[in-house]
């Protein structure tokens, strides 16, 4: 089975964040359940359109899945569209901490069902309780582990060429790579004790993914003889090849702790007007041989299981 966990577009957050770094600046001003940004909705559109055109003729193969906060629906919507698949809203796979308020907003809690399923039309959201509040992070660590126990079991029983799209959170979504990857972190994560905030989940290393970032897994699969024997392959982590330079965001280099916010580590953002036209023949030749080279063909069945 092959797993896409996808990151959200930018949202109103990530502009704040990246503005501020976490810290009290910060939370004085996010908002409990963020929209994207004008720059999030233009890579979900982006997001929706190639990863669209990868999947299509694999769509009877296809699940779509997404967390019930605004910036996860939002960024699935293209991709829906572009497939005419239907979208399950699921409760497990919201950001860690959940919905929550640091501004003086009042009561946190996010959309229930009939509102998501009136503003998304296509989305089941039948599993959602009437909105979903905070949580603490042995529960965030709790469910980690839940989601994971149950994408495995997906594995077993589905086909080899079976896909899952799952648009979530950057923090539950490095959890869900690290409790794939290594399940013995499974033990470190359920000892989490009376920790309070999602960096305590991750003491050795931390995955930060781009908005709209894509990272592939392999699950449940059985490798022929000779090759490695093992449970989870993953084939790459933040991948967004979707997005040109200026249109990437979502890695927030001040909370790294770069005091200039590495400058040098970004190519020059050029205005839309002094990019190079893809009518130009060599640039079109060079972006048709990029999609080519950078796609997954899901389309392809090999080493169906008995």
């Amino acid at each position: 089975m092959h797993l896409l966990l996808v990151r959200h577009g930018q949202s109103k957050n990530n502009i704040l964040e990246a503005e501020h770094g976490a810290g009290k600046d910060f939370n004085s001003k996010r908002c409990v359940d963020p929209p994207l940004s004008d720059l999030g909705k233009l890579q979900a559109q982006l997001l929706g359109r190639r990863l669209g055109a990868q999947l299509r003729r694999s769509k009877q193969r296809v699940r779509l899945m997404c967390s019930s906060m605004t910036r996860a629906l939002q960024t699935i919507q293209p991709l829906a569209e572009e497939l005419q698949l239907p979208v399950t809203v699921h409760p497990d796979v919201h950001e860690v901490k959940g919905f929550y308020d640091t501004a003086g907003e009042g009561l946190a809690h996010g959309p229930g069902k009939e509102a998501i399923e009136q503003r998304f039309q296509g989305f089941d959201a039948s599993l959602i309780p009437e909105g979903q509040g905070p949580e603490t992070i042995a529960e965030a660590a709790a469910r980690g582990m839940r989601i994971v126990e149950t994408l495995q079991k997906w594995a077993e029983t589905s086909s080899d060429e079976d896909v899952i799209v799952l648009v979530s959170h950057n923090d539950f979504l490095g959890l869900i790579g690290r409790l794939l990857l290594f399940p013995l972190a499974g033990n470190n994560v359920a000892d989490i004790g009376a920790a309070t905030e999602p960096e305590q989940l991750f003491k050795e290393s931390y995955w930060p993914m781009n908005n709209t970032g894509i990272s592939h897994f392999v699950l449940g699969v059985r490798p022929p003889a000779g090759a490695y024997q093992v449970n989870v392959y993953m084939l790459y982590w933040n991948r967004s090849d979707h997005l040109s330079e200026h249109q990437r965001s979502g890695v927030q280099l001040k909370n790294i702790g770069f005091t200039a916010s590495a400058e040098w580590a970004r190519a020059p953002c050029l205005p839309s007007s002094k990019l190079l036209p893809s009518n130009v023949p060599c640039c079109k030749a060079r972006s048709e041989r990029q999609l080519q080279s950078s796609s997954f063909d899901f389309s392809v069945h090999v080493n169906p299981k008995p």
